[in-house]
């Protein structure tokens, strides 16, 4: 019998010392940096990504550069996409900078 998945609910935000927070229901496949692409699809979920470089003030941006990517991101305040329904489900530093993920529960066509 295939395994029964979870719906994903959306959490109360409570960003860490450095601005980051991630929902629990996130895989853990041992590289917190990667996307989980299908996985999203597999739980009946739509994605979007902002990246704090295009979203953030100018002067976060910098800071952050400056700072070598060792700076708090808590100040960004990641756009929410447009639509209804979207939900932060991780707000995280990559190797481009940080990113806000996005999630919403699949809208039927």
């Amino acid at each position: 019998m295939p395994e029964e998945k979870q719906l994903i609910q959306p959490l109360q935000v409570e960003r860490d010392e450095y601005g980051f927070w991630t929902h629990p229901a996130w895989p853990d496949d041992g590289d917190e940096c990667a996307l989980p692409f299908s996985w999203f699809g597999d739980h009946g979920l739509e994605y979007c990504v902002v990246e704090m470089e295009n979203d953030g003030p100018e002067e976060l941006n910098a800071e952050w550069l400056d700072a070598g990517g060792d700076y708090d991101c808590s100040p960004w305040q990641p756009s929410k996409p447009a639509g209804n329904g979207w939900f932060t489900f991780s707000i995280h530093d990559t190797e481009d900078g940080p990113i806000c993920v996005w999630v919403r529960q699949k809208v039927a066509a």
